[in-house]
């Protein structure tokens, strides 16, 4: 499933995108079960919207956008980030994509946070501490 753009953007509801599966909670060795991960429409606007110029291209920032569902489904590595707890997703796309998913509580769903690009010196370095692992 690809999202479209436009017509989330439009739409001031949540929509699941996605589930949080059994691997990553494996890999990442999380004490939950499989939920789903949810996008509010003007969440694009609000914060992916100002990290569209650091894609190599507008395309690629688009082809990120339209793909969220396919990171989520089929990440290349995860991990969880050391400030907040937040589930990071990355993906190689034309670009490496971070996609960060809110943990609001365990007992409630999952929300889309944001989308923007690392290089591949600081997923190599994160792969390297640890921060971030291969999904099995």
């Amino acid at each position: 499933m690809k999202l479209d753009i436009n017509k989330i953007c439009k739409e001031n509801k949540n929509i699941e995108i996605g589930k949080l599966s059994n691997d990553v909670i494996n890999t990442l060795d999380l004490d939950c079960e499989s939920k789903g991960i949810y996008l509010w429409g003007a969440r694009v606007n609000e914060h992916c919207e100002k990290h569209k110029k650091e894609y190599s291209s507008p395309l690629a920032y688009y082809e990120a956008i339209e793909n969220i569902p396919e990171i989520i489904k089929n990440p290349d590595y995860v991990g969880i980030s050391k400030n907040n707890g937040n589930i990071q997703y990355i993906k190689k796309l034309t670009d490496y994509s971070l996609l960060v998913v809110k943990v609001i509580n365990k007992e409630e769903g999952l929300l889309f946070r944001t989308i923007y690009p690392i290089t591949e010196g600081k997923l190599n370095s994160n792969i390297k501490n640890g921060n971030y692992k291969k999904v099995k």
